[in-house]
């Protein structure tokens, strides 16, 4: 068989990820004093309203109710700024051209999270949103010799992701993230997803938030 019948190619040419599930990482710079001051806000709303009793799919540790996002300090307004940024950046690369210019109002909630020892939370979704995410205030001291620990880990949709049979590929059916302050992900909100248990010193902080998307003139 010659070469001019199967001839050198580009692949990157010829491959689409179809049924592609978009998933953002970003690492804000900066973000030292912009993290101390969520701290310190958020432990001590954590300490004066140790019993509220919310729950979601925390098992232990504490969450704030919702709408922290509305709150007027300016730690919070730059947090809102920075998932609207974030938000609306992932849509400008999504959205189809239909010829015309296309403007959309993001409806945010969020809410804080403080995890101690042994504190996780359980395999869920988020409900009647687009867009779900978290960022991340202070990873405490995680044991290092705990697998695993504390990391948030992101379920594989697709029913039948165990024929896969090529380890570390983009197809991997297991990911997991890594605590870092000044971190933001964000993922359609249906994904299932897990934090595992914290194990280490000190607390765990993040701020978790659900984003909806409503296109003006539709």
């Amino acid at each position: 068989m010659s070469d001019d019948q199967v001839p050198d190619f580009n692949i990157r040419k010829s491959l689409s990820m179809v049924f592609a599930t978009p998933l953002v990482v970003h690492d804000w710079p900066n973000s030292e004093s912009h993290n101390a001051e969520l701290q310190h806000l958020v432990l001590g709303k954590a300490a004066d309203d140790a019993k509220n009793d919310i729950t979601r799919s925390n098992a232990g540790g504490w969450q704030s109710a919702g709408n922290l996002s509305t709150r007027k300090e300016p730690c919070i307004e730059t947090l809102r700024q920075r998932i609207e940024k974030l938000v609306t950046k992932l849509l400008q690369e999504l959205i189809r051209d239909e010829g015309r210019d296309r403007s959309f109002r993001l409806l945010i909630d969020s809410w804080a999270n403080v995890s101690r020892r042994g504190d996780y939370n359980v395999v869920h979704t988020h409900p009647n949103c687009m867009w779900s995410g978290v960022y991340y205030v202070t990873p405490g001291k995680p044991d290092p010799d705990v697998p695993y620990g504390g990391l948030l880990e992101l379920l594989d949709p697709r029913e039948a992701h165990n024929y896969i049979q090529i380890a570390n590929t983009v197809m991997d059916a297991r990911n997991f993230y890594e605590n870092k302050p000044g971190r933001m992900l964000l993922w359609p909100s249906w994904v299932k997803h897990m934090v595992h248990p914290y194990v280490g010193e000190g607390v765990r902080i993040s701020i978790a938030f659900n984003v909806n998307v409503v296109e003006d003139g539709r």
